[in-house]
């Protein structure tokens, strides 16, 4: 079902970007990784090389820039002819701070990272997906976006904006062939999690009904599934991986 099919994955340098990415290339995609820290997608591209499962590609990008974005997609063309499909990963979480203690420079960070980065992936691919008439976008999201925390702030925003952006960019290709959905996985083991404090960590864990953390490789298989053609039908869904937790 994924032989011979071009994933781009941003954010593929560690946690659930990185994942997915081994996951794809299990599928034997031709799996390219997109991340500004090109040692971490350096170290994944040689790990789906040990698959021997698909061709892979490492290339160093800020997807918050769209010289950048234009420059890896046009590469990514020029060697395999298209792009099938299209997973943003990408996003930092910014502070642990209450709104009062969010710098603009921190708000403006974490929107280009985290939701101006989906705008742009998207942009640069959809084109030659529409004159293709095939398409998957996936985008990952969060709780954050849906419930808010008082917390993250920026990242609240900015992910709801994931949520909303998937939407409206899957109404306006709805017949051309394109799927774009998002997921929201339960906060999982990845290291952006341990970057934040204990009690901020507790505090996340205590609102999953199923008492753990989600893990990379489950959240993986939500976003598999979705790129696959067994999802043809599901577009503009924002799907919940999240543990049994609900939006009240």
């Amino acid at each position: 079902m994924f032989a011979g099919k071009t994933a781009i994955v941003t954010g593929a340098g560690s946690g659930i970007g990185r994942e997915i990415a081994r996951a794809m290339a299990r599928r034997n995609t031709h799996t390219i990784l997109l991340d500004r820290d090109f040692a971490s997608i350096e170290q994944v591209r040689g790990e789906i090389g040990l698959l021997g499962k698909g061709e892979s590609l490492a290339l160093e990008a800020n997807v918050a820039r769209t010289r950048d974005v234009q420059q890896a997609v046009g590469e990514v063309i020029s060697k395999f002819g298209k792009v099938d499909i299209l997973i943003n990963c990408a996003a930092i979480v910014g502070p642990s701070a209450l709104l009062t203690e969010v710098s603009e420079e921190d708000w403006d960070e974490v929107m280009d990272v985290t939701l101006k980065s989906v705008f742009i992936c998207c942009k640069a691919v959809i084109a030659q997906m529409i004159a293709r008439r095939y398409g998957k976008i996936v985008n990952l999201a969060s709780f954050a976006g849906r419930a808010g925390n008082p917390h993250l702030v920026p990242y609240s925003a900015a992910k709801a904006g994931v949520i909303t952006l998937s939407r409206a960019i899957a109404l306006g290709v709805a017949t051309q062939g394109i799927n774009v959905n998002c997921v929201i996985p339960a906060t999982t083991e990845t290291p952006l999690l341990l970057r934040l404090p204990e009690a901020q960590r507790e505090y996340l864990k205590a609102q999953i009904p199923m008492g753990r953390f989600g893990t990379p490789e489950e959240t993986a298989a939500v976003v598999c599934f979705l790129a696959s053609d067994e999802s043809c039908l599901i577009n503009g869904q924002c799907i919940n991986a999240t543990g049994g937790r609900g939006y009240d």
